[in-house]
């Protein structure tokens, strides 16, 4: 009887401390492993009003995806929301900040919401925060543990908001504007581009003290779309890439060099290359064609694109199939490749094409070439070469490091921009697996400036842009 008690009273108490909440699902585009999942949690929305929350989170991501980059990557993105009712409604004010930004100043400066939602953070009125961070902690674990992306919406008609690793917002009129600068900084890792003060300041894509255009990290855009190496008038030692983006002022695109930031950390989190077909398969029976087959994650219009190849010769592009006839295949084993990249003109970076390259390769193999029609085997496999070189830009220690899905050959050599090779820096066969690699920049290149590292692994070759500065 005492064990019963007891083990009533502990799943009583687990209950109690991990309550799980009410989830919408407000749009699914596919697997939760397979997507970028976009998380809403509700803050001082009492039970009442977790309808309107609702609506304000349709309309905050209807203008999302209505927005470039998130308008052609929408395949790449689930949405949901959490419904977490407050006893209290709107968000703190404790009035503890200099500025007077908050026209009229509310009476109530407590509020009792789920997850502390305060205005005057850091003494900043506008600077609105969740900071009650273990209970958006056991929220998520209880409610929607698979999540990438989390956002708390503050049911609360003034302006305001923050990013960090959850991105904030109040319902105030500006509200979506707002949400998509914030998802910048949360998301993407994006700096503001108004001088938000010398705290803030760090190396980011849009924010740099790298004054010199032809080796500042955004170098390929600028002279494009508005793009420069602009200074900060408050610290002129700190650059931003543009004049006028949304990390800067509402109501106007994000910059190029945002946009790119955005998209790398997409393909960051998302493979586009669902799944494939076949995956294995014995044929005995006469001359019936053979199709190989892809699934993939489009963008919206499609930049997607492929190349077939055939013991390491192209033969075909850009299609999601093709059919092979078993009397063609005259050798003992044959290989087909399937090659997928993203070819969007959103990104620029030296890294973007060959980040993530997604290969799938059939090996199809027959005892008796001679009459292939017997019998053949076939057995694919999925592969990704996950490369990084860093620091880029390099000035004293330059790494790299690459991940190989199987054993085979691989090449490592520099190059500068006119094509002549400056040193060839590996030369093997390895096991699959991760390889780190540091060298002295001396050791490698010539001088400051530009170069271009390759990285060949058996016929697939993937190239970096490395910037040496002095």
């Amino acid at each position: 009887m005492k064990l019963t008690i007891l083990f009533v009273l502990v799943l009583i108490s687990a209950t109690a401390s991990g309550q799980i909440f009410p989830v919408d699902t407000l749009f699914k585009n596919g697997k939760l492993e397979d997507r970028i999942n976009l998380v809403f949690l509700s803050d001082g929305y009492q039970s009442g009003e977790l309808d309107k929350y609702i609506s304000d989170v349709q309309g905050l991501l209807n203008s999302l995806f209505d927005q470039v980059p998130f308008v052609h990557y929408k395949n790449y993105f689930n949405a949901f929301a959490v419904k977490v009712p407050s006893n209290e409604s709107g968000a703190r004010h404790p009035q503890t900040s200099p500025d007077s930004d908050c026209s009229p100043v509310p009476q109530k400066t407590v509020v009792d919401n789920y997850f502390g939602s305060t205005f005057d953070s850091f003494n900043i009125h506008r600077l609105l925060v969740p900071v009650n961070g273990g209970a958006i902690a056991s929220v998520l674990a209880n409610s929607f543990p698979l999540y990438d992306q989390v956002f708390v919406l503050v049911n609360s008609p003034y302006y305001g908001g923050s990013g960090g690793a959850n991105a904030t917002s109040s319902t105030h009129t500006s509200a979506h504007e707002v949400s998509i600068h914030e998802i910048g900084h949360s998301f993407a890792g994006l700096a503001d581009e108004y001088w938000a003060g010398a705290s803030y300041a760090a190396e980011r894509s849009n924010l740099t003290q790298q004054s010199n255009s032809a080796l500042v990290k955004w170098a390929s855009w600028v002279g494009s779309f508005g793009v420069g190496v602009y200074p900060h008038a408050e610290a002129p030692t700190w650059y931003r890439p543009h004049q006028n983006c949304k990390m800067r002022f509402l109501n106007v695109p994000f910059c190029s060099v945002c946009n790119e930031a955005f998209i790398e950390r997409i393909h960051t989190l998302v493979n586009p290359l669902v799944s494939y077909a076949p995956t294995t398969l014995s044929m005995e029976v006469g001359d019936q064609p053979i199709e190989l087959s892809l699934s993939l994650i489009k963008t919206d219009p499609n930049t997607m694109s492929i190349t077939w190849k055939r013991n390491n010769v192209t033969f075909d592009s850009d299609k999601e199939s093709v059919v092979l006839l078993p009397a063609s295949f005259t050798s003992p084993e044959t290989k087909i490749k399937a090659i997928i990249t993203d070819n969007t003109s959103l990104s620029r970076s030296a890294t973007h094409a060959s980040a993530h390259v997604y290969v799938v390769e059939w090996t199809i193999t027959t005892d008796n070439p001679s009459d292939p029609v017997v019998g053949l085997d076939i057995k694919g496999e999925k592969s990704e070469y996950r490369i990084q070189v860093y620091p880029n830009p390099a000035k004293e220690d330059f790494n790299f490091s690459y991940t190989m899905p199987k054993r085979g050959s691989v090449h490592v050599s520099v190059y500068d921009l006119n094509g002549r090779k400056v040193k060839s820096l590996l030369s093997t066969y390895q096991d699959a697996g991760e390889h780190n690699y540091q060298y002295r920049t001396s050791d490698v290149f010539r001088s400051a400036g530009e170069y271009i590292v390759v990285f060949t692994f058996g016929d697939v070759a993937i190239s970096k842009k490395v910037v040496l500065i002095d």
